[in-house]
């Protein structure tokens, strides 16, 4: 019976051992997938194919350390741009707020002048209107008296024709002909 339970023992250990070996054998193919379908880049081929790759790995380390120092010298260098841009940019506005407080005086100034000047304006208009309407009935008025003239003048032009050919009637010319 321990030999028969030996046996079952082994036996389930065998199928056990084949299971793990059946599993690691599908791994591997997996693995054999990968590396086949894997891209190789020129990074790779020199991790591959280099000795020495903590040599690769510190020259690495310090062009990675030197960058970060030009980046951080580049970064200082635009900040002070920047600050400089703004600083220019902040006196702008203070020189541009002094002119627009200025102008703003100078508004106020004029707005007042002005409204005194439509005031007086408005005076004189008021002063101007009648004088106005009076200039205006006067030219009316001459106008109508040299068109009168005009029609008169025509009329007693008329008359002096009829009394001329009148005249001629009852008084004939004696005019000689040659």
């Amino acid at each position: 019976m321990i030999d028969c339970k030996d046996y079952y023992k082994n036996i389930h250990l065998l199928e056990w051992e084949h299971e793990k070996m059946h599993m690691e054998a599908e791994d591997l193919n997996a693995k054999t997938r990968d590396v086949q379908t894997l891209r190789v880049t020129k990074e790779l081929q020199v991790f591959l194919f280099e000795e020495n790759n903590a040599q690769r790995m510190q020259k690495e380390i310090q062009t990675l350390e030197k960058t970060i120092k030009l980046n951080e010298n580049m970064h200082q260098r635009k900040s002070l741009d920047k600050k400089r841009i703004l600083d220019r940019l902040n006196r702008l506005i203070k020189e541009k707020e002094m002119e627009c407080s200025i102008l703003d005086a100078e508004l106020k100034e004029l707005a007042v002048s002005l409204v005194e000047r439509q005031q007086i304006q408005e005076a004189c208009v008021a002063d101007l209107v009648p004088a106005a309407d009076q200039r205006m009935k006067d030219i009316v008025a001459r106008r109508k008296l040299v068109d009168l003239a005009k029609s008169q003048s025509q009329e007693v032009a008329v008359l002096r024709a009829e009394v001329e050919r009148l005249r001629m009637k009852t008084f004939p010319a004696l005019v000689q002909h040659n």
